[in-house]
């Protein structure tokens, strides 16, 4: 059975649909590119048992429609062949050995977002945990009725919303009715939401410090330029100190 780390990097015309306006965001697209490479090469050095790496691409008009295209192709590829399957976005950076695959019987996201609870007007949905969806894990085994809760979604899209996958996907987790316990790893999942890595804000987020994640979301979304350089800086080691940023 083979184990897949599978992203995304689509060619997108409109970069006004993100949570801001990125359509005047300097070297956009290069960023992107330079964090896939270092998601791939981290990944390859620490994710347990990977077999392969898939990142589709493609083109869409904006980054919204990507997500809605890119649900189908992580579906399809599940069921082409028994798979598991770890999603993340290209600001993901692995930093210390990682094991997803065949620890997990049912879909799981690991980690909080920001914000930590929501509600979904459009689908009619209240969260009071709400997970970020930049990490995901598909088993090979997860269950249909899963997949097809997020399809029953996704045909009643909320073109409105800027993280309607992440609503769709929360769904999907609390469906399985699985107690959090079992899946929640801020050290798999470190949502590094404030600049720098060692500010005081991101441990009390995660919980833990950034010296203890093996695996980082620095999101990208918040400015591609400097996030690409954290990403570089800590794939150098650096960030380990015992002092934390006020």
């Amino acid at each position: 059975m083979k184990n897949y780390l599978v992203a995304k990097n689509y060619t997108i015309n409109d970069h006004t649909k993100w949570y801001d306006d990125r359509s005047n965001e300097v070297s956009l697209v290069e960023n992107y590119t330079k964090m896939e490479n270092i998601l791939v090469e981290s990944a390859k050095q620490h994710l347990v048992g990977l077999d392969d790496v898939i990142v589709h691409r493609g083109e869409a008009p904006h980054i919204r429609e990507v997500f809605k295209i890119h649900f189908k192709e992580i579906y399809d590829l599940w069921k082409s062949e028994p798979c598991n399957i770890l999603y993340c976005d290209l600001d993901v950076v692995f930093l210390k050995k990682a094991m997803f695959f065949d620890q997990y019987d049912f879909f799981a996201m690991f980690n909080f977002t920001d914000p930590t609870r929501t509600v979904d007007e459009h689908y009619g949905l209240t969260f009071d945990r709400f997970f970020n969806c930049g990490i995901r894990y598909y088993p090979h085994d997860m269950k249909q009725e899963v997949w097809d809760l997020g399809f029953e979604m996704l045909e009643n899209w909320n073109p409105d919303r800027w993280d309607s996958e992440q609503v769709i996907y929360n769904n999907m987790l609390w469906s399985q009715d699985i107690a959090p316990q079992l899946f929640y790893r801020p050290d798999l999942a470190f949502q590094m939401l404030f600049e720098q890595p060692l500010h005081q804000n991101n441990t009390t987020f995660n919980r833990i410090s950034i010296r203890d994640a093996a695996v980082v979301h620095v999101h990208g979304s918040r400015g591609s330029g400097n996030r690409l350089e954290i990403m570089k800086q800590l794939t150098n080691g650096e960030f380990q100190e015992e002092i934390l940023l006020l």
